[in-house]
């Protein structure tokens, strides 16, 4: 998975031309890579469960930026892999942001995620989050992102646990 995430940034870096210089508009690609949190908290039949697991998480990212007028509104999708179990994580988001000067971006995002690795009825829910983006140089951009991940509830006689994620990354993304 790591030497294909390489794979898509340098292709991307190839092709790109510096359509994001001075703005944060336009296709993007790019990588990230962090820390993922999966919280499982409630009863089953043994009594209360209260687990926290902790692992590497890395994912690719693809996006569309528009800037409307200060604003900057997008769309973004990504997909990685949690470094124990490996366990896929797909998201959709949409993205609203502030511009900072003319090479940073304050942003905020809300979508939709599945977690592959949970019990049948759950892993897919609602994501929130936000981060900060600025430029590094051209086309290309770092980023500090977080998401928070409300993946589902079980509610069956004598098991009721609720699923929650947190992720948190730095990464490197490549405007076209």
């Amino acid at each position: 998975m790591n030497r294909f995430l390489l794979s898509l940034a340098l292709g991307a870096a190839a092709v790109s031309t510096p359509a994001l210089a001075g703005d944060f508009d336009g296709p993007y690609i790019g990588a990230q890579a962090g820390v993922a949190l999966l919280h499982v908290e409630g009863d089953i039949l043994t009594g209360p469960v209260d687990k926290t697991s902790t692992t590497g998480y890395g994912a690719a990212v693809l996006g569309y930026r528009l800037d409307a007028g200060g604003v900057v509104l997008g769309i973004e999708g990504d997909a990685g892999t949690h470094v124990d179990g490996g366990d896929a994580r797909y998201g959709v988001s949409a993205i609203a942001g502030l511009p900072i000067g003319s090479r940073s971006l304050v942003y905020g995002r809300v979508g939709y995620v599945w977690h592959d690795g949970l019990p049948a009825d759950v892993g897919k829910g609602v994501t929130v989050g936000g981060g900060f983006e600025t430029k590094l140089t051209g086309p290309v951009n770092v980023r500090l992102d977080y998401k928070y991940l409300a993946l589902g509830k079980t509610d069956i006689p004598d098991n009721t646990l609720s699923y929650t994620g947190h992720e948190v990354t730095a990464g490197v993304v490549i405007g076209f």
